[in-house]
């Protein structure tokens, strides 16, 4: 689908680029002891995930299995010269008495088979195996009495120390309780270094709720000011722009954009953050424990990396194939719910629902093939991990047959794996957020990176926003050879200049698209003009500040926009109640039976835009908001084209009051709405075709006059 309609929805082919990174983390540095708080624990988690299999392995070697070697110091001192892996593991020994140590069998992972058999040979390291027992008190008699036994049969090695060496056939001669009583102390060594397993566990989930909290505060302090901020530059662009954008696309932005960019980093950044540091960290105690074993688990790394960057390519096609047809779809369901009433009356139901079944396909079609390319992808990460695991336990038991391993160094690596893998089968979960906020990040910036034109004011201050009481305009306007088009080149005022007096009333004709109503957007700079100049009381438009030109101006449009608020919040805006003022606004509006009617008086909630109220009971309020907000300057534009006889009637009245003591300008179709104006001018193909007052001009009979003949003459 290649519609360029909704190519603005299609997702970037990076995971984050450095401008959507750069925005996200110059809000998050904001809040920079959060971020370094969060880190911080992210570290700390790490080491613990870490360190859990070390102890277990640990646990497992040194008072479980607790089997190794003999080693004389003697022999040992004839060929430690040209052995530096011999030297180290001396140190690490436990001493038995001053001519023997003894080397657990994970110590000897340095060694290779041919070297651990050289060191047999030269009496080194002893050729049987034994198992470590210290007891930690005097054994009763009986047992005192088997360990003589066993030492005179040679089944059992005794040191002054009190420390025993027993060969796989002494332990065949004591009981199960007796071996018990031998080991006490290894057996309270496992359960202190099961419980420091379960503190870690404590301590890790302390820290990651910690970390939870430091993320959700630093991600919602940063996204409510990206989303205030956002909102803010949209609030100073260009009325253009809106004519560009749709209004849901922008609701999108600020809404939906900031919430995925919030996920990205509240779930997946830090996550992946953490998952790097557990992977390095795994790989490098991996290597540094047995190289061997290191070497099986990275044999897979290639086949990993292969997999991982074909997924990313067709997840990335499919995700742009999703957010495409996804935003025909929205684009498809607003259009027509939003005309649904032509639909109904053209009978269109059927034909409309078969072109949303084909649409809807296609979303249907788009998923699927993104959870094909997820249903591949975890599969063959679970195939590799239990692959890798088969070829550490194949590895390994060779090794321990060649007592180069240690059953400990296997349990380690078995769970180091499972923390391996585990990131690289929720890549996918994290690669479809990743993908969802570049793609947000860059709608974003794409908003943010169009100019504005204007500060937006502090809040409001009723004593300087043209209000009573407030120093106001003369109201004096000059255009002078004013030009203006939308698009380049395409000009819809040409050379337009006029004057209007103080206090008096302008009114603006012609044909439509003529560009009446052109003039008053520039007049309220809502719109740039690319030539001439404009003034009020004398001084030039553009170095009027937005809040003073527009404090002091009030424009009723013909298509009148309410909020969802009351009647009162829609015709004060926000200003301060003025219950004198109030008052005024209703009698002179005639809107007081609209109020008399509601259940909630002025209090009555308005409907979404209004729907609630009729078209003549919509262009009452903007009379009474205009009104209300006693403007120097009034524009009325096209403000009783969707009025009803009985409801012009009832506006004729008050425009005189509205008029009174203030520079009005009328832009209208119907010419009756105009006859008193002090100055009419007839605007044609942009251009000033006639001024003058209502008499003169029907005189001339020119443009005018066949305008108004067209609207009164019976024909």
């Amino acid at each position: 689908m290649t519609d360029p309609h909704f190519e603005e929805d299609s997702p970037s082919v990076n995971l984050l680029n450095i401008d959507v990174a750069r925005l996200l983390f110059s809000y998050l540095l904001r809040y920079r002891r959060h971020l370094f708080r969060a880190v911080a624990l992210v570290i700390f988690i790490t080491a613990a995930r870490l360190i859990v299999p070390w102890l277990s392995g640990i646990m497992v070697d040194r008072y479980l299995v607790k089997k190794g070697f003999a080693v004389s110091t003697t022999a040992a001192g004839r060929v430690e010269a040209d052995n530096v892996p011999l030297r180290a593991l001396l140190k690490k020994g436990a001493t038995l008495d001053d001519s023997t140590r003894f080397l657990f069998r994970g110590d000897l992972g340095r060694f290779s088979s041919h070297e651990a058999a050289r060191l047999k040979e030269e009496r080194v390291l002893s050729k049987n195996e034994y198992l470590l027992i210290r007891p930690a008190a005097a054994p009763p008699r009986a047992i005192q009495a088997k360990l003589s036994a066993g030492m005179r049969s040679g089944v059992i090695r005794g040191f002054a120390n009190g420390t025993y060496l027993f060969s796989d056939n002494a332990v065949s001669q004591f009981t199960a309780r007796e071996m018990i009583l031998l080991r006490a102390d290894d057996w309270r060594r496992v359960i202190l270094l099961s419980l420091i397993v379960i503190a870690l566990f404590f301590i890790q989930f302390v820290a990651s709720y910690r970390q939870i909290i430091e993320l959700m505060k630093l991600s919602q302090f940063a996204m409510r000011d990206l989303r205030a901020e956002l909102y803010q530059h949209i609030l100073s662009l260009e009325l253009s722009y809106f004519d560009r954008n749709p209004v849901g696309r922008l609701v999108n932005r600020v809404s939906n954009d900031i919430e995925t960019l919030n996920e990205m980093f509240s779930t997946v950044a830090v996550a992946l953050f953490q998952d790097l540091l557990i992977m390095v960290g795994i790989v490098i105690v991996m290597f540094l424990t047995n190289m061997k074993l290191a070497l099986a688990v990275a044999a897979s790394f290639p086949f990993l990396a292969v997999i991982t960057i074909v997924f990313r390519a067709q997840s990335r096609n499919a995700y742009r194939l999703i957010r495409t047809r996804v935003a025909h779809l929205n684009a498809f369901l607003n259009e027509n719910i939003t005309g649904m009433r032509i639909i109904q009356i053209f009978r269109r139901e059927a034909s409309q629902f078969a072109k949303f079944a084909t649409i809807n396909h296609g979303v249907y079609d788009a998923n699927i093939k993104q959870l094909t390319v997820f249903a591949v992808f975890r599969p063959l990460i679970d195939f590799f991990r239990w692959t890798v695991v088969a070829a550490v336990i194949f590895v390994g038991s060779q090794a321990i047959v060649h007592a180069s391993v240690s059953y400990g160094i296997i349990v380690m690596f078995l769970a180091y794996i499972a923390n391996l893998f585990e990131p690289l089968g929720d890549l996918a979960e994290k690669f479809d957020v990743m993908q969802s906020a570049n793609a947000a990040g860059e709608k974003i910036l794409t908003v943010l990176k169009a100019d504005a034109v204007r500060e937006i004011d502090g809040p409001s201050d009723p004593s300087s926003s043209g209000r009573r009481g407030s120093t106001r305009f003369r109201g004096e306007i000059a255009f002078e050879d004013v030009w203006a088009a939308y698009t380049p080149g395409e000009w819809v005022l040409r050379g337009v200049s006029f004057s209007v007096p103080p206090r008096s009333t302008l009114a603006i004709v012609g044909e439509t698209g003529s560009g009446k109503t052109t003039i008053i957007n520039l007049l309220g700079r809502l719109y740039p003009w690319q030539k001439g100049r404009i003034t009020v009381d004398g001084a030039d438009l553009r170095s009027i500040p937005y809040g003073e030109l527009r404090g002091r101006m009030a424009v009723v449009m013909q298509e009148m926009f309410l909020f969802s608020r009351t009647i009162e919040e829609n015709l004060t805006l926000g200003a301060p109640f003025d219950e004198a003022r109030w008052n005024e606004a209703v009698r002179v509006t005639h809107i007081g039976p609209l109020l008399s009617r509601l259940k909630n008086g002025r209090r009555e909630m308005v409907m979404e835009r209004g729907v609630t109220l009729s078209g003549g009971e919509r262009q009452l309020c903007a009379f009474a908001r205009a009104l209300y907000a006693d403007p120097s300057i009034l524009v009325l534009d096209e403000a009783t084209s969707n009025i009803d006889s009985e409801t012009e009637r009832l506006i004729q009245d008050a425009l005189e009051n509205l008029v009174r003591n203030r520079t009005s300008i009328v832009v209208a179709h119907r010419l009756s709405t105009v006859r008193n104006a002090d100055k009419i001018i007839v605007i044609d193909k942009g251009t000033i075709a006639e001024e003058g007052d209502h008499a003169s001009l029907i005189g001339r009979k020119g443009l005018y006059y066949e305008l108004y003949k067209l609207q009164f003459e019976t024909v």
